[in-house]
């Protein structure tokens, strides 16, 4: 399925270069037009995002004051995803769908001689500016600004989608190695890679702001608080009936 995938996105890019003739800028039209068609699914599951992220301060109140009870923490919550007719796994299907095209078009820019050698920017579409780590290498990219820009540019924005999205400081810090090792892997891929992954990254930033709008407090204000549940029959007074 993965390799049909990439098949079809080839075809797609080599037609953008039949008109354009550049593959970094047909590698550009591409990703935009995939964010195009996939916009409805991400939209879908940013939209369940922000519902969640409204749910938050209620969420938080529920874990403190259940935390020795998980069985009515769980029953809450539902009740509490209820009221205000949330359902908390439709961030994800929209999610898992695109996953194959996401993995389609890394297997696609990934493919040897794809690029004939062209270069973009001065630097070969098809080589990656650090395939070894070596030291020699490491060093000799404090001599290219281009390459040096483009792995910085990797990390930076990878960073800046993450503090957008991610607004519990306990999951941001767990993340914070994420642009790290997203700039290692593009010292390693091809820069072809890394120009899809920088434009990619850039076009869900504003598809956040559009669909969620700009990251902050969550208001607890307007939202239904959880319907009270019947008790637990492990939390009903002895000698009572279930009427």
């Amino acid at each position: 399925m993965i390799g049909a995938i990439a098949n079809v996105l080839v075809q797609i890019l080599n037609a953008f270069h039949g008109r354009i003739g550049s593959y970094g800028v047909d590698i550009i039209l591409l990703t935009l037009a995939m964010k195009l068609v996939l916009h409805p699914l991400t939209r879908k599951s940013l939209k369940s995002m922000k519902a969640m992220q409204a749910l938050a301060p209620q969420m938080a109140v529920l874990r403190e004051k259940y935390r020795d009870d998980p069985r009515a923490m769980n029953t809450e919550m539902m009740n509490l995803y209820r009221a205000n007719s949330v359902n908390p796994f439709s961030g994800c299907l929209p999610q898992l769908v695109q996953l194959p095209v996401l993995y389609g078009l890394f297997a696609a820019l990934r493919r040897p001689n794809l690029f004939g050698g062209e270069s973009f920017l001065g630097l070969a579409l098809d080589k990656a500016p650090c395939p070894h780590l070596s030291g020699a290498c490491l060093i000799g990219l404090a001599s290219q600004p281009v390459v040096l820009a483009i792995v910085v540019l990797v990390g930076l924005t990878t960073y800046l989608q993450q503090r957008m999205s991610i607004t519990d400081p306990q999951q941001a810090r767990m993340f914070l190695f994420m642009p790290v090792m997203v700039a290692y892997f593009a010292l390693n891929f091809q820069i072809a890679l890394s120009i899809y992954w920088i434009v990619s990254t850039l076009v869900y930033m504003l598809e956040y702001f559009i669909v969620v709008g700009r990251p902050g407090p969550v208001p607890v204000g307007g939202l239904a608080p959880a319907k009270a549940s019947p008790p637990l029959l492990s939390q009903r007074p002895k000698g009572t009936k279930k009427k």
